[in-house]
Order: structure tokens, then sequence, then C-alpha cells
């Protein structure tokens, strides 16, 4: 383990555990526009998908939502 990894996990700030999605959107044929987050929600990839699988995923991925933070206003 590298010294900087070690000390994001003694400061609980990446866990590679933990798993994050936050809804961006829909699209106009109806998928869920998506961030996913493995580890620190800073740091997440974009995806799409028909709302069952969305949910499925989640599931599979035991991800937190994040969506009430997305639409809190940013200070």
């Amino acid at each position: 383990m590298s010294p900087s990894s070690s000390i994001e996990q003694e400061s609980g700030e990446f866990d590679p555990r933990r798993r994050f999605v936050r809804v961006t959107g829909t699209s106009r044929l109806g998928f869920v526009e998506f961030e996913f987050s493995i580890g620190s929600p800073e740091l997440c990839v974009e995806l799409m998908m028909p709302p069952a699988a969305f949910e499925e995923f989640c599931a599979a991925q035991a991800a937190e939502r994040l969506d009430a933070e997305a639409a809190a206003p940013r200070t």
C-alpha cells in the first residue's frame, strides 16, 4: 500500500468497498443518466441505463444514493 492510500483510508475519505450513484437526469428516451463512483464520490464515470436496469445495478453494487446532495445548492 502506498503512503498516500494509507493516509486516505485512515482519514475515512477513500474506501474501495463503498459505491455511490448520483442521478443527474433522464434522457429524452427515458434512460436514467447518472454518475457512478467507487471509494469516493469525487471521482466518477457517467452512465446511462433503462430505469429497471439502473435499479438492478444499484442493488447489485449496494450503491449509496447521492441524489439529495445533487439537488442541494453547492457553495
